[in-house]
C-alpha cells in the first residue's frame, strides 16, 4: 500500500507539464500533502491550547486533556480532509487563488503559546 502511494505522488510530480507549474498550484500541492501528514499534531496541539485556556478556568487538569484531545481529533479529520481536497483539486481552479479551506495553512503556523511573565505557584497553576 505504501509502495502504490508513493508511487502515484512521484508519477504526479513527474507527470505535471510545466504549464502548471505556476507556483500557486505547487504550493496548494505541497499544502495538501504537507495538511495531511501532519494532521496528527493538531491533537497534541489542541490539548495545549485547552491547557493553557483551562489553567485560568478550572483546576481539573482532566476536563483540559479530554476536551483537547476531542477538539484535535475533530481538527486532524479537517486537516486531512483539506490536505486531500488540496491534492485532489491542486491543477484546477476551483477556488481562486488557491486559498486553503482551513486556517491556518498548516498545524505549526498558529501554536498555543503561554504568556511572557506569567508566575505559576503550584503545578495546578500549570
Amino acid at each position: 500500500m505504501y509502495r502504490t502511494i508513493v508511487i502515484t505522488m512521484i508519477l504526479i510530480f513527474i507527470s505535471v507539464p510545466n504549464s502548471f507549474a505556476e507556483s500557486n498550484k505547487i504550493q496548494k500541492l505541497r499544502r495538501g500533502v504537507t495538511n495531511v501528514f501532519t494532521a496528527p499534531l493538531e491533537i497534541p496541539k489542541e490539548i495545549r491550547a485547552h491547557w493553557i485556556a483551562g489553567s485560568e478556568k478550572t483546576p481539573h487538569i482532566l476536563v483540559w486533556i479530554f476536551c483537547g484531545a476531542v477538539k484535535g481529533t475533530v481538527m486532524t479529520a479537517a486537516r486531512v480532509g483539506s490536505g486531500a481536497w488540496d491534492i485532489v483539486t491542486f491543477p484546477t481552479g476551483i477556488l481562486e487563488n488557491h486559498e486553503p479551506l482551513i486556517e491556518p495553512d498548516f498545524v505549526f503556523d498558529d501554536w498555543p503559546q503561554r504568556e511572557e511573565g506569567v508566575v505559576y505557584k503550584n503545578l495546578s497553576d500549570l
